[in-house]
């Protein structure tokens, strides 16, 4: 009996050894997995966390976090030109939601690509992931670039459903618009797609040829929280680990009260835009305009240099044009007014009251016929106040080259009407120094019914 026990546990130890022979290949082969690496940005000398994510793949794209996997970071490109070879970085641990960390310290400016691999043995396998890691000088200037209705039309609900690249339209003006904020500036962009969708959504920007850049995804299924949080705590983060963080570029009412809640100069760009936007908002409603508004802002911060300045004669000079940018001036100075320097936060602040001061006048105007409108003029000659005076004439060239009287009084020497919607009137000046002089002015009636000044007349 103890033989034929022993011949029979014998067969049955040889079964399982077989069982295990075969079953062995199964076990040791790598399990699919998809690993994607978030983009990052900051400054020479500080420590940037770099982060991946490991998930295996399972059925309809959604993936099961991976834990315990060590992650591998590597440069493998700077500035566009990649590296002759690949340089390890160094390696973090995948915890309960799959991420993995490790903190890198760049030793100068740039902008490096990386990428975050699965370690060779492992028991997942996984194509490479890309990030773009931009370290900029602290003196260059950042623009925040809200993708979404901008530039873009992608949604969460195309991406999932996998519509082509090619279906999805780049708007217009955008590429080059970019390509050339992208040169001086340092771009990072915004996006309410969620980060699973960033491998597609790269190969959008790549298809695009728009200039690289780190892309800040919004975490949609993980963190679900409005796109006004989501946006404003990026530019938060952004405005706190950059100072020179400085524009803001969107397409939403709620984009531009993040931007100017951080002292951004917020740009808000929609054919039509959205209603109700705060006067500090400058508007665009092509890229073109954009880039106006962004040269317009850097020109202004110097203009406010001067009027913050000592000499006197260069800030009277500075005044006098800051003045003149009306609504979009609000925008332009609005940074400003949060500036460490008193001269210059008192400067934006002179410029701000100057631009609503007029804005007022010209709204307490009656323009509603031609009499009105010259009395209109002459109180805005008498104020000095020569923005108005801009404003009351058709062609706004014209009215910044017109005199602007030291007026004391005026008399009516004569008013005719040579043709319908025209009044010529013949005024005598008498100016606060000097001899009374005679003046000829023509006001037309516009489409919109307002009477101004035809200097051509």
């Amino acid at each position: 009996m103890t033989s034929s026990w022993t011949r029979a546990a014998a067969g049955l130890l040889r079964a399982a050894l077989c069982l295990a022979l075969l079953a062995a290949p199964a076990a040791a082969q790598a399990k699919a997995a998809k690993l994607r690496a978030n983009d990052a940005i900051g400054r020479p000398g500080r420590a940037i966390e770099l982060l991946a994510r490991l998930q295996s793949e399972l059925a309809l794209g959604i993936g099961r976090d991976v834990s315990k996997e060590p992650i591998d970071f590597f440069l493998v490109a700077k500035d566009g030109a990649a590296l002759p070879e690949a340089k390890f970085l160094g390696t973090g641990e995948t915890d309960g939601d799959g991420k993995a960390a490790f903190t890198w310290t760049p030793e100068g400016p740039g902008t490096w690509r990386v990428e975050a691999r699965v370690r060779r043995g492992s028991g997942y396998v996984a194509l490479p992931a890309p990030a773009v890691v931009a370290v900029p000088p602290p003196e260059r200037t950042v623009i925040v670039v809200h993708l979404d209705g901008t530039a873009s039309p992608a949604t969460n609900l195309n991406m999932f459903r996998g519509t082509d690249n090619a279906q999805l339209p780049l708007a217009d003006g955008a590429k080059l618009a970019l390509g050339l904020l992208a040169q001086p500036y340092q771009l990072v962009y915004l996006t309410d797609l969620d980060a699973s969708f960033g491998p597609k959504f790269r190969d959008w920007l790549a298809l695009h040829e728009l200039p690289e850049a780190p892309v800040l995804f919004w975490e949609l299924f993980t963190k679900a929280f409005a796109h006004a949080t989501y946006v404003e705590q990026s530019v938060a983060r952004l405005r706190k680990d950059l100072p020179a963080t400085v524009i803001g570029v969107g397409a939403q009412a709620s984009d531009a009260q993040a931007f100017l809640g951080h002292g951004l100069t917020a740009i808000v760009l929609g054919s039509p835009p959205p209603a109700g936007l705060p006067d500090e908002v400058a508007v665009a409603r092509r890229w073109e305009e954009v880039l106006g508004h962004v040269a317009m802002s850097h020109g202004v911060a110097r203009r406010l240099d001067a009027l913050a300045g000592e000499d006197a004669a260069a800030a009277d000079e500075a005044l006098a044009e800051l003045a003149l940018l009306g609504q979009p001036g609000l925008a332009y100075v609005h940074r400003h007014r949060r500036d460490g320097d008193p001269a210059r936060a008192a400067a934006a602040a002179l410029v701000a009251g100057r631009i609503r001061a007029s804005q007022a006048f010209l709204g307490s105007l009656d323009l509603s016929s031609a009499n009105q409108a010259l009395a209109g003029l002459l109180a805005a000659w008498r104020a000095g106040d020569r923005a108005v005076v801009v404003a009351l004439h058709r062609d706004r060239k014209a009215g910044l080259e017109a005199e602007v009287p030291a007026l004391r009084s005026c008399r009516l020497v004569s008013r005719n009407e040579p043709e319908p919607g025209k009044v010529v009137y013949r005024l005598r000046l008498v100016p606060r120094e000097g001899e009374p002089r005679e003046r000829e002015l023509a006001f037309v009636r516009g489409d919109d019914a307002r009477w101004l000044v035809d200097a051509a007349e």
